[in-house]
Protein backbone atom coordinates (compact mmCIF):
# COMPACT_ATOMS: atom_id res chain seq x y z
CA UNK A 1 0.00 0.00 0.00
CA UNK A 2 1.12 3.52 -0.75
CA UNK A 3 1.38 5.95 2.08
CA UNK A 4 -0.33 9.27 1.74
CA UNK A 5 1.99 12.22 1.44
CA UNK A 6 1.69 14.36 4.53
CA UNK A 7 0.40 17.85 3.76
CA UNK A 8 2.31 20.52 5.65
CA UNK A 9 0.09 23.31 6.94
CA UNK A 10 1.57 26.75 7.54
CA UNK A 11 0.30 29.42 9.97
CA UNK A 12 -0.22 33.01 8.85
CA UNK A 13 2.84 34.27 10.77
CA UNK A 14 5.09 31.65 9.17
CA UNK A 15 3.55 32.36 5.75
CA UNK A 16 4.48 36.04 6.14
CA UNK A 17 8.12 35.10 6.82
CA UNK A 18 8.17 32.72 3.85
CA UNK A 19 6.63 35.34 1.52
CA UNK A 20 9.17 37.88 2.72
CA UNK A 21 12.08 35.60 1.85
CA UNK A 22 10.53 34.37 -1.39
CA UNK A 23 9.86 37.84 -2.78
CA UNK A 24 12.88 39.60 -1.28
CA UNK A 25 10.84 42.17 0.65
CA UNK A 26 10.72 43.26 4.28
CA UNK A 27 8.44 41.55 6.79
CA UNK A 28 6.50 44.82 7.23
CA UNK A 29 5.59 44.79 3.54
CA UNK A 30 4.69 41.10 3.66
CA UNK A 31 2.34 41.75 6.61
CA UNK A 32 0.23 43.89 4.26
CA UNK A 33 -0.36 40.92 1.95
CA UNK A 34 -3.91 39.61 1.75
CA UNK A 35 -4.70 35.99 2.56
CA UNK A 36 -4.98 35.11 -1.12
CA UNK A 37 -1.55 36.61 -1.86
CA UNK A 38 0.02 34.64 0.97
CA UNK A 39 -1.69 31.45 -0.20
CA UNK A 40 -0.32 32.03 -3.70
CA UNK A 41 3.23 32.27 -2.31
CA UNK A 42 2.70 29.01 -0.41
CA UNK A 43 1.24 27.32 -3.49
CA UNK A 44 4.47 27.99 -5.37
CA UNK A 45 6.28 25.93 -2.72
CA UNK A 46 3.61 23.17 -2.59
CA UNK A 47 2.52 24.11 0.95
CA UNK A 48 -1.01 24.60 2.35
CA UNK A 49 -2.26 27.50 4.44
CA UNK A 50 -3.81 26.92 7.86
CA UNK A 51 -5.65 30.24 8.09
Amino acid sequence: MRQKKRIIRISRERAIKIASNLNGITIEMAKRYTDSELKECLRLLNLKANF
